[in-house]
């Protein structure tokens, strides 16, 4: 129950103990509060006008949290809290909402059977611009409070509009030991809080926890498989600050030890398995001291796969139209998933949304389509506002009942009583509707309906084939998306239901069809008949109806842009021959998939967070980018015209590649060296046909997004690294034109080449103003692109050419200014650019000199020998230490702000830096410090920038492993240097194909969160006194043994 009442006093300081209070509650006294209601925020953190700090201070995040009988008001609880769309959050347009949380946590000692508990919540100032809805979360039950509307629009230059929130709980909610509130602002803007007090019974007692925090204690749902043996881990939720603790659990009388060290960890006690359901003691001591003593249940288990550890959920606040909780296959082209967002940049799904208006077929960069719908009472044929789902077809969800694991996504739209589960294949999907038989069901199939980009719906046609099959078509169009190219294609699909429907009708923009056979133009009005050719049909879409009775309906639906007719194939080749109707064999299906590629990499860990972490990050890596070819190896080129390809060879398409050679390129080459040679042979094939590597590739067209040619790192890497099954020859023949043609305008749609090459290959730079934006950031790229591009002329014996490049690729020396110590834009005559600042100059694409000046991973020892090694060392080892406050991450859109911005591209290989001027140490340590900081566990925080289709994700695991390579590993002789691997032990099982399929292990002995640095390297037996080592040594087997400390190695 919430009510309103009158602002109130509390009486005494900071966590009062009831001792000499009266109770502002009729019988109850007060256990504790932050803060004191007084009409001021004075003696909260941040107060009285720092709150553009609230995020540098690790407010919000998953780091900072307050604990009542530890924690004090002026340090570690802020006086305001931003909602979704408060840039101090970190909300931009680029950025997207922002989720900030405060936790409190206090310790009941004693809890009495029966009563009633009171929080109260004072606030003394809301936004003018939106009030927040304020949520209250106790020990995981919401209660929502909408604040109203203050007169003040920045929480600076505050007038006061008092309110209080006033929670009734029961005591059944609360629990003896540790109870968690947290506060978040769903909607709208900041609130700034006056105090809050916490009441209780007379009987009740407050305790003081201590450093270590005890959330839960449970044996794990999965069993673990160690040497024939099963093991069922007691897992031990805890949060702990200051020097490590000795954790000991004990189970029957049987106890183990391990070691908690700041931070928060699920630690995993190894007990054996059980075969039969029992009641087991369970005792928890944390330095000694009883903390826990409970009978829990122990009962056989499943064993436990990667899969298992995938959170769906994870990264996807603030995310792109790319990553959802969808059930979506390695590369698939199916990537149904639940959309609840407005059209706008970053639209798609949004954790914190809680409402969906329907469940879409395509999430590629620039493409859209097919969105299905169940639904019943009165009819909408628009999903309707994102904040007001009664204008629309879109029903509100119950976040708590909402469910993604690999292979299933589930939810219950609330506004219909309509239970839905989604599966996949590569090109198919199942979906399962648990319907109210009750009522009048129906599935609604829209064709057109907001995605990220704007995009129109230019024709399209639904057809009845039968009781059970609809087939049609949506031609979509695309241009707005600010890079150069044009998104044109038609999404054919067939659908087929299990039983049969009752009726079908449709919508032509705005005209209802209440039944027909058939939807398209002509639906419209008869009159148009005579000149449809002409119209444009803006939106469409069918509604299939079920008679009352029908409890459940499973649809299966293929896709294809070649034809209805190559629908209908990968319909019937991937789903209906293999699995018919059976829902739960799909699932499985997926599952298989996913283990057999995860399984690739295991990792040794007691705890079960990074397990989740590690492997949720490689999912990422390999789940959002894309298959446009049918099974049967039909594609549509960028001339719209269908061609043949080797079905066993997919092609992809996604997204620019722009810096790919930091995370993706790596990751692939290591752990799927299969998809390298994929995206190799679709760049052959879109050459055969179109004359150009691309740059980016949606759907198989040409898209000029970004800078440079980054499709060449992963070529050339692929090649050097033994993955050599394409034409060497061809290829070469493409890379010499890519990286000596002009840019031009492709026939088809996009522009294809490097944009103002001209300049750049007459002067070694591109000058000021003479293309899009980014000058500065295309010579630089160009170079390195050129060097690549050597490496592999070097590799065939073309020496000319070798020399050639090999001297292009020092133009980055052209726009080095040694007076700044930066790259710096040039001008057409060769002068420099006068108005520079490193953090904001003109030429950068998504950044600034800052972030700019260190992209020369093809000389770096020449850049360190231009800056001076121990200037190169300061520089980097200061911006790092600025840029760790906001996560290394660029705060709220602003790209120019820091030093350092791991949330895009540009400058992900900054922590590895230090290697090239011999400071391995602060590699290590800095390294470790953006795994740790900027990659959390969270929605919102998993990855705080711009994942863009795996890039964030592979980085994390090639970084946790403890290997990168700073030229991409393009190099006639790639290497891998080291970094800070997390775990303490990691199996990679390498590919068959083009490995061998051999086994390397990395032992990082004592590895830790405190363990960051390595002491010693042994590689196959010989100690590594280098910071790298030959990729082929990798390849060939073998292991890798690290001694890890938390004091580093100088």
């Amino acid at each position: 129950m919430m009510k309103r009442t009158l602002p109130f006093v509390f009486l005494g300081c900071f966590l009062v103990y009831v001792i000499g209070i009266k109770a502002q509650v009729p019988d109850q006294k007060l256990l504790w509060n932050i803060g004191v209601t007084d009409g001021t925020s004075a003696e909260f953190a941040l107060s009285p006008d720092r709150y553009k700090d609230f995020v540098p201070e690790g407010f919000g995040g998953a780091h900072r949290y307050y604990v009542v009988g530890e924690s004090s008001p002026e340090k570690d609880f802020p006086y305001v809290l931003p909602g979704p769309r408060d840039d101090f959050g970190g909300y931009g347009y680029w950025a997207g909402l922002a989720l900030n949380k405060l936790p409190v946590y206090f310790e009941l000692d004693k809890l009495p059977d029966t009563g009633t508990c009171t929080l109260q919540v004072d606030i003394i100032a809301t936004s003018s611009e939106q009030a927040p809805l304020l949520r209250s979360t106790i020990n995981g039950t919401d209660y929502d409070h909408q604040l109203e509307k203050g007169t003040s629009q920045s929480p600076e230059n505050r007038q006061d509009n008092l309110q209080r929130i006033s929670l009734d709980l029961p005591v059944s909610l609360l629990r003896e030991g540790i109870n968690e509130i947290v506060f978040q602002n769903m909607t709208g803007h900041w609130c700034a809080f006056d105090a809050i007090g916490f009441y209780g019974p007379e009987t009740m007692q407050i305790g003081i926890p201590g450093r270590t925090l005890l959330h839960s204690v449970d044996f794990a749902r999965r069993e673990l498989e160690k040497g024939g043996s099963q093991i069922l881990p007691l897992q031990v939720d805890l949060r702990h600050s200051g020097k490590k603790a000795t954790i000991r659990a004990v189970v029957d009388g049987a106890a183990r030890e391990l070691e908690m060290e700041a931070g928060h960890s699920v630690l995993e006690f190894e007990f054996p398995g059980v075969k039969n359901t029992r009641q087991s003691q369970v005792q928890i001591f944390v330095d000694g001291k009883l903390k826990y003593d409970v009978l829990r249940e122990r009962r056989p288990q499943p064993v436990v796969t990667p899969v298992d550890y995938v959170d769906q959920f994870m990264g996807t606040s603030g995310s792109r139209w790319m990553i959802a909780p969808g059930p979506w296959m390695p590369m698939g082209m199916v990537k149904i998933a639940p959309d609840n967002e407005d059209s706008q940049w970053k639209a798609g799904y949004e954790y914190q949304i809680e409402n969906v208006m329907g469940f879409s077929h395509v999430h590629e960069w620039t493409m859209a389509g097919l969105l299905m719908m169940p639904a019943n009472g009165p009819l909408f044929v628009q999903p309707g506002p994102a904040d007001n789902p009664d204008l629309g077809y879109r029903s509100r969800i119950n976040k708590k009942e909402e469910k993604a694991e690999i292979g299933k996504y589930r939810t219950i739209l609330t506004d219909y009583g309509i239970e839905v589960e989604l599966t996949a294949t590569t090109r198919a999907s199942m979906q399962r509707y648990t319907l109210p038989p009750d009522k009048e069901n129906r599935v609604l199939i829209d064709l057109h309906f907001p995605a990220e980009y704007v995009w129109e719906l230019r024709d399209a046609e639904i057809t009845r084939i039968s009781d059970t099959l609809i087939e049609g078509w949506a031609y979509s169009y695309s241009k707005g998306t600010g890079y150069f190219g044009e998104q044109e294609y038609k999404l054919h699909f067939a659908i087929e239901f299990d039983r049969p429907m009752e009726s079908m009708g449709g919508w032509v923009i705005d005209r209802i069809i209440d039944e027909a056979d058939k939807i398209n133009k002509a639906s419209y009005e008869p009159s148009w008949q005579f000149r449809v050719g002409e119209m444009k049909i803006t939106d469409a879409g069918a509604f299939v109806r079920f008679p009352r009775g029908t409890e459940e309906v499973k649809i299966r639906t293929g896709i294809s842009l070649v034809s209805i007719e190559q629908a209908r194939l990968n319909l019937e080749e991937e789903m209906a021959k293999p699995f018919g109707w059976d829902f739960e064999a799909v699932v499985a299906n997926q599952k298989k998939a996913w283990n057999t590629l995860l399984s690739r990499v295991e990792i040794e860990t007691d705890d079960y967070l990074q397990k989740k972490k590690f492997y949720t990050n490689m999912y990422r890596a390999l789940s959002p980018r894309n298959t446009w070819s049918d099974v049967n190896g039909k594609w549509v080129d960028m001339d719209e015209k269908v061609q043949q390809a080797d079905p066993s060879r997919p092609l992809y398409g996604s997204d620019g590649y722009w810096g790919w050679q930091w995370n993706l390129v790596q990751f692939y080459n290591l752990i799927a060296p299969e998809i390298s040679s994929n995206w190799i042979n679709t760049y052959l094939q879109m050459y055969d046909q179109g004359g150009w590597l691309p740059i980016g590739n949606p759907g198989l067209e040409y898209f000029r997004v970004m800078v440079g040619q980054p499709e060449i790192p992963l070529i050339v890497s692929a090649y050097q690294q033994g993955i050599r099954d394409f034409d060497i020859d061809k290829m070469y023949q493409a890379l010499y034109h890519q990286q000596t043609a002009p840019m031009e305008v492709y026939p088809g749609g996009g522009q294809v080449g490097n944009e103002s090459y001209n300049y750049y290959l007459d002067r070694g730079y591109v000058p000021l103003n003479q293309d899009q934006h980014s000058y500065v950031s295309n010579t630089m790229e160009y170079a390195y692109q050129d060097w690549c591009f050597a490496q592999y002329a070097k590799a065939l014996g073309k020496e000319k050419v070798y020399s050639e490049f090999m001297g292009r690729s020092e133009n980055w020396r052209n726009i080095f200014d040694p007076t700044t110590g930066f790259v710096r834009p040039k001008n057409l005559d060769g002068s420099w650019y006068q108005d520079f600042s490193p953090f904001h100059a003109p030429g950068f694409c998504e950044s600034n000199s800052w972030q700019y000046t260190w992209y020369v991973p093809q000389n770096m020892s020449g850049l360190v020998e231009l800056m001076g090694r121990e200037n190169f060392i300061k520089k980097l080892d200061d911006a790092m230490a600025l840029s760790e406050k906001v996560y290394f991450n660029a705060l709220s859109d602003n790209f120019a702000a820091y030093p350092i911005n791991h949330g895009n591209q540009s400058n992900m290989q900054s922590c590895y830096l230090f290697n090239h001027a011999e400071a391995p140490w602060l590699t290590q340590k800095w390294a470790r410090a953006m795994q740790e900081k900027y990659y959390g566990l969270g929605p919102r925080d998993a990855y705080p920038g711009d994942e863009d289709q795996g890039q964030m994700s592979s980085w994390f695991v090639m970084s946790a492993l403890g290997l990168f390579q700073m030229d991409g590993g393009a190099a006639v002789e790639p290497y891998y240097e080291l970094g800070s691997p997390r775990f303490k032990k990691v199996t990679l099982h390498l590919s068959d194909t083009y490995y061998g399929g051999n086994t390397f292990v990395i032992e990082a002995r004592n590895a830790s969160r405190e363990n960051k640095y390595i002491r010693s390297a042994v590689l196959n037996g010989k100690k590594l006194n280098a910071w790298r080592f030959p990729q082929a040594e990798l390849a060939k087997g073998g292991r890798l043994e690290l001694e890890m400390s938390n004091t580093p190695k100088k």
